[in-house]
């Protein structure tokens, strides 16, 4: 069994939770993430699974140093070569803090030093460092003189589906929209859309689940495929499951609409790549002119927060239009806003039934819930 930590972004721990449990065992959350105990072919199925997941890291071993001799010894003690082939590449990434290893630069270049000498003395060569695309990465999770090494079984962030090429500037990570999506419990029997899409990405991702597609299965490669106990058949196996799995179906109903013209030619291309431009309806469309004949529906929207509009007043018009098409066009809706503008926000005129704490990167955000029914929309908002 490997000791795991799978982490995303900071308030979905819960969802992380629920997605590793058929695979796991010994769960228990953390902040920005999850610990738990899984098998390989726990590991192989998180990864092709997982949808609010980034990165998949196991547990090689833990020390305590109290200085820059103890770090180097720790490190070296590890048989790295039996671990990293020396014609692989690698990287050192370090998160944490701690008073006697202030400088992580220089803490990052001792535990490289330490691997690449221990490497070097039983092999007589070593392997290179690759920044960009490396076939290892060590993660190394420092706290005070605490250190936990481990190695990342993804590689690239699992939240780089692979369906996007260009992205829109303000972009929401993809494993932050899948959490969005799947905290508004949308039933997929009513139609669901994001009227302010941007590039698509909440609703790219609602199309994912709707449809039973492993956001894995877009990929081309995971870390653990450089390891040297992969098992390709087992990887194969798992992938064929996913495969097996998806689901498509005519009767749901997605759509994606943007003021910008660039964003929505973003957006088709990305259901090109998935081959999901039958199931996704995108167009240029402003919110304010937004209608719907639908009796029920789910609404997700991740507006400008202001600082992209860069004028306070424009932002507070933005977020009253918002809350005006709620009051007059969504009748029977589950609207959703998902904002790091808490200020703007109050102009939406409305009262949330439910404020979700979530990190968009380092802001600090909220996802507020609008149950909109015919006659309560007149009270005002605290949100």
């Amino acid at each position: 069994m490997y000791k795991c930590y799978l982490t995303c972004p900071r308030g979905l721990e819960s969802l992380a939770k629920k997605e590793v449990f058929p695979f796991a065992s010994s769960i228990s959350e953390a902040k920005g993430g999850i610990n738990f105990e899984s098998s390989i072919e726990g590991l192989y199925s998180v990864n092709i699974n997982s949808r609010v997941g980034m990165h998949l890291l196991v547990e090689l071993f833990t020390f305590e140093a109290n200085d820059d001799d103890d770090l180097y010894q720790n490190i070296y003690q590890y048989p790295w070569h039996e671990y990293i082939n020396i014609k692989q590449t690698f990287i050192i990434r370090t998160r944490g803090s701690s008073k006697k290893f202030e400088n992580k630069n220089f803490t990052t270049l001792k535990i490289k030093d330490a691997i690449v000498d221990q490497i070097k003395k039983k092999k007589l060569t070593r392997p290179s460092i690759n920044k960009n695309n490396p076939d290892i990465t060590i993660s190394i999770f420092l706290d005070d003189n605490k250190f936990k090494v481990y190695s990342d079984s993804s590689g690239v962030s699992l939240h780089k589906r692979g369906y996007r090429n260009k992205i829109h500037k303000a972009a929401l990570n993809e494993s932050l929209a899948a959490g969005l999506v799947l905290l508004s419990n949308w039933d997929m029997k009513s139609p669901f859309y994001d009227t302010m899409c941007g590039s698509g990405t909440i609703a790219l991702e609602a199309a994912l689940i709707a449809y039973k597609i492993a956001p894995g299965l877009l990929r081309s490669n995971f870390a653990f495929q450089q390891w040297n106990n992969y098992d390709e058949k087992l990887y194969y196996k798992i992938k064929k499951e996913a495969e097996d799995n998806i689901s498509m179906n005519d009767k749901i109903e997605i759509y994606g609409y943007d003021s910008e013209f660039a964003n929505i030619v973003m957006a088709i291309y990305s259901t090109k790549l998935l081959n999901l431009n039958k199931y996704i309806k995108f167009k240029k469309q402003e919110m304010s002119t937004f209608c719907s004949d639908a009796k029920k529906g789910t609404l997700i929207i991740n507006p400008p927060y202001g600082e992209r509009l860069g004028d306070d007043d424009s932002t507070n018009l933005l977020y009253k239009m918002i809350g005006d098409v709620f009051k007059t066009k969504c009748n029977g809706f589950d609207c959703y806003v998902f904002t790091a503008n808490l200020e703007a926000a109050k102009n939406i005129g409305l009262q949330t039934s439910k404020k979700i704490v979530l990190k968009n990167g380092s802001l600090d955000s909220r996802l507020l819930y609008y149950p909109i029914q015919k006659g309560t929309y007149n009270k005002k908002g605290s949100n």
